[in-house]
């Protein structure tokens, strides 16, 4: 199948990587395949994290790349191509949201429950709700992540604007210290008694994902892994050992488990910046090859819209009480729907808009 938009742009490349695409496709169908709780899958939630850990990569090398043309960073167009590219689908998903619990639900007290559910994911909350254990949102709940990565876009290009105007010598060193930081602070808030909903939603305590691709970045720009491509079996090596190391947690990993927050995370974000690497450096390998297969770079054109709309889709099937294997492929049929409408209707349109702000290439990620 053909992919419905240009692959994500490649700095220091020649040319585009699908792959990247690609990995993208595979973290949504993870992340599906661990809501509809599909037995062996009970670890793929890390799906998510892969797309922290891109998402901080893309965004970060662009800025650089922006500042290094330019000597400067224009905040006003990077936060106008944020809005458009994730505002308007959200809201399209989120006014659906209203008019079918409108209908489907009878009594007032359920519409406003729905209603204040859907302002928290509008205005981007919906993560600290639920790490303070308020419980809600509760059908909109996986837009936790989405505040997350709106509260990084808010706060990054800040802070990065901040750390360009240090010594370069300093300035990886500087983000590697971040992600430390937001890691220890994770143990430790967990070690303090602090809840799971504390430790998994809450912005400060999961910014190290977004940090390991924010650092990668940097070395990445600064020209430090132009040798990976080099070594001849360390490369190849590794990018499996990642690949391995990411399935085994998709298949074992536990959001309720200490092991997660005190190491399991940052196997995921080395592995995910592993392959990342492998897939920049080797855009010939047998790797990149079968994460360039156009049904996965299709997915993760997608995979947008698949994130806002499979959560709810699934959450109402299983609320019928019907929840076998086949009502499974319908939810899975339906999220595909309202996927690809969501991508004709609103987000394909309006990256043409976006991109008079200047080119993303991550105009695509979530």
């Amino acid at each position: 199948m053909r992919s419905t938009s240009a692959p994500v742009s490649v700095p220091h490349l020649k040319g585009t990587l699908p792959a990247l695409n690609g990995v993208r496709g595979v973290a949504v169908l993870m992340v599906f395949l661990f809501h509809a709780r599909v037995a062996g899958f009970g670890g793929s939630f890390i799906g998510v994290d892969i797309f922290f850990v891109l998402s901080g990569f893309l965004i970060t090398v662009l800025l650089l790349q922006e500042y290094q043309r330019h000597g400067r960073i224009s905040l006003r167009k990077f936060y106008l191509r944020r809005v458009l590219r994730l505002f308007p689908a959200l809201l399209l998903m989120l006014v659906v949201y209203l008019l079918f619990n409108f209908f489907y639900f009878s009594d007032h007290a359920s519409h406003i429950h729905h209603l204040q559910d859907a302002f928290l994911a509008l205005f981007y909350a919906a993560n600290w709700t639920r790490a303070f254990d308020l419980g809600r949102p509760d059908v909109l709940g996986h837009c936790w992540s989405l505040s997350l990565e709106e509260q990084f876009y808010a706060l990054w290009p800040v802070l990065l604007l901040a750390i360009l105007r240090l010594r370069k010598a300093w300035q990886a060193p500087l983000v590697a210290l971040l992600f430390v930081t937001s890691w220890s602070w994770r143990v430790w808030l967990l070690n303090q008694g602090a809840s799971w909903d504390r430790v998994y939603n809450g912005f400060d305590t999961r910014a190290d994902m977004l940090l390991a691709g924010c650092l990668l970045a940097f070395l990445w720009n600064a020209g430090k892994l132009r040798c990976w491509e080099k070594i001849r079996f360390l490369a190849p090596f590794s990018a499996l050992a990642s690949c391995i190391a990411l399935a085994v947690l998709a298949v074992s990993a536990s959001w309720q488990a200490a092991a997660l927050y005190q190491w399991q995370y940052a196997i995921v974000a080395l592995a995910t910046g592993l392959l990342i690497l492998d897939l920049l450096s080797r855009p010939q390998a047998l790797l990149t090859r079968l994460f360039s297969w156009r049904p996965l770079v299709w997915l993760g054109d997608l995979s947008y819209g698949i994130y806002l709309w499979h959560y709810p889709v699934l959450y109402y099937f299983e609320l019928t009480g019907h929840w076998d294997g086949f009502a499974k492929w319908q939810a899975a049929g339906l999220t595909m729907v309202f996927s690809l409408l969501s991508w004709h209707l609103v987000e394909r349109p309006l990256s043409k808009i976006k991109n008079r702000f200047g080119s993303s290439g991550t105009s695509n990620f979530m």
